[in-house]
């Protein structure tokens, strides 16, 4: 028996007890009159015989109603019109009657049973839109194709597809990415019958559904516009009995598979976007490297060869400064060093802050005894309030935060300008601000100046360097939970100021401030 010859027949199964419950009504009618006699004739009769007819349509159906308007109309000329036990109509006025009777039996069946399916029809449209509905949400949320997968498998289960298994390709093989749970394999029947389905589209057996009794499941394969995307797997009675929901289960199987090549493409699309980046990392770093670290590395090389080859001719004066060159290339480099390994803690996520209460001003101060002799003939202005909250942070983190701004502001900015170097608070955050006294910035530069490898373009090299102190710096911050931000010019068209708002643990009301 084909899969089309056991779904008919389970249809007629299903069927069946309407038809049965019909007739049984008809039947209970006959008792009536037959008991009654000759007390219950002519329209009352034919009244009691209708009463099956209309139970029957408001209760299974089209199909029961004009089978119990047949049954009755047989049974009311046979046993009730004389003369009785034939089917012969021996008076005119008793053939106008049983006319009328199977007339209005028939049209009252039709109608009354019409209106009950359809009913019933709007009711499991109604539910199926709204299955559906649901179905498209959850697969809408999902974002990653297993999870696709395993929404897919759930709302397979609750549309009534009893247990359902979603198997999706991989390297390795088949594998299971949604399904009941605890079901972490397949029997090797079925694991063989998804796998073929995979590959071929078709079931071992040649079937759109491979053999159920074998495997426990019969597979779909999920067809999508750039191929097959994966294997859904159905283990339920609705599949073969009810046509209704075989076409919900068709429409969760589309949405599913639009789903999956939704989130693959979603997934590609991350992918080559992280090879772009990556390559354009590279290709950054490079050509930074092979400039920026060229550089002092020729500086030392140049400087160490000369000490080597005329030390003893050279003056104290001049040993000193190329070894004072050697030394300041070479911290040069160190910070060059420390930037690329900063940047490849964020780049890989690497970055865990260790949160401490701290008191910023100390970690302000902190840092500029770090920078020291770096500022030149700078004038640094300390403006801290004299009360100011504690926040929970990372010290180091928010230190060399602050120590790449003041590098910036120190590389951007002539000897003999001011840097001012302010800390305050508001109700929520406490602000850290920095500010110079240099060029200032473009505003289309102002947008792009916390992006790795940004620097500004100057005549002279004292402002080279990786352009990766800025991009640390709001990593840095960000990783703590705050912000960084820039503005420019900031008096007479000139200077830069750079803040860094860190969150409150607790907002501190107006009136203490």
């Amino acid at each position: 028996m084909t899969v089309a010859d056991r779904d008919r027949a389970a249809a007629w199964v299903r069927l069946a007890p309407g038809y049965a419950a019909a007739l049984g009504l008809v039947a209970a009618a006959v008792g009536v009159a037959w008991m009654a006699g000759p007390r219950l004739a002519g329209a009352n009769l034919a009244m009691l015989f209708l009463a099956p007819v209309l139970v029957s349509a408001v209760g299974f159906g089209l199909g029961p109603a004009l089978v119990a308007a047949l049954a009755a109309a047989v049974s009311f000329n046979f046993l009730f019109i004389e003369p009785r036990f034939t089917f012969w109509i021996g008076h005119p006025a008793d053939l106008l009657t049983f006319t009328m009777f199977f007339a209005v039996a028939m049209a009252t069946g039709w109608l009354a049973g019409r209106e009950r399916d359809q009913a019933h029809m709007t009711r499991r449209h109604a539910a199926t839109v709204g299955t559906l509905l649901a179905a498209s949400r959850a697969l809408a949320a999902a974002t990653t194709p297993d999870e696709v997968a395993q929404a897919l498998a759930l709302q397979l289960m609750s549309a009534g597809a009893g247990a359902a298994v979603v198997v999706l390709p991989s390297p390795a093989g088949p594998r299971i990415a949604g399904g009941p749970t605890g079901l972490d394999r397949l029997s090797p029947a079925a694991a063989e019958a998804a796998r073929q389905m995979l590959e071929t589209g078709r079931a071992t057996d040649g079937e759109d559904a491979s053999d159920e009794a074998a495997t426990g499941y019969r597979f779909r394969s999920l067809e999508g516009a750039n191929g097959r995307v994966g294997v859904v797997g159905l283990r339920g009675q609705a599949l073969k009995t009810d046509t209704a929901a075989e076409n919900l289960i068709a429409g969760l199987l589309r949405q599913g598979t639009i789903a999956l090549e939704r989130a693959e493409l979603a997934a590609a699309t991350v992918e080559n976007r992280a090879l772009r980046r990556a390559d354009d990392l590279r290709s950054a770093l490079l050509n930074s490297i092979s400039h920026d670290f060229r550089t002092p590395l020729s500086t030392v090389l140049g400087s160490a060869t000369t000490l080597l080859d005329y030390g003893d001719q050279l003056k104290p004066a001049v040993r000193r400064d190329l070894l004072e060159s050697i030394r300041e290339e070479a911290q040069r480099l160190n910070r060059y060093v420390g930037d690329l390994l900063d940047m490849a803690r964020l780049e890989a996520g690497a970055l865990t802050p260790k949160r401490e209460w701290v008191d910023v001003r100390e970690v302000v101060a902190s840092a500029l005894a770090r920078i020291g002799e770096r500022t030149g003939g700078r004038r640094i202005t300390r403006d801290f309030a004299p009360d100011l909250s504690r926040v929970k942070l990372d010290r180091t983190l928010l230190e060399q935060a602050i120590l790449n701004i003041l590098e910036n502001a120190v590389a951007y900015s002539a000897d003999g300008s001011g840097i001012e170097v302010a800390a305050y608070e508001d109700a929520g955050r406490v602000v850290i601000a920095i500010e110079d006294e240099g060029p200032g910035i473009a505003p289309e530069a102002l947008k792009v100046i916390f992006d790795r490898f940004r620097r500004l373009e100057r005549a002279s090299d004292r402002g080279e360097g990786l352009g990766l102190g800025l991009s640390i710096a709001r990593g840095f911050v960000e990783a703590m939970g705050g912000r960084i931000a820039a503005t420019s010019p900031v008096t007479g068209g000139r200077g830069t100021r750079f803040l860094i708002s860190l969150p409150k643990s607790t907002r501190t009301p107006k009136g203490l401030l």
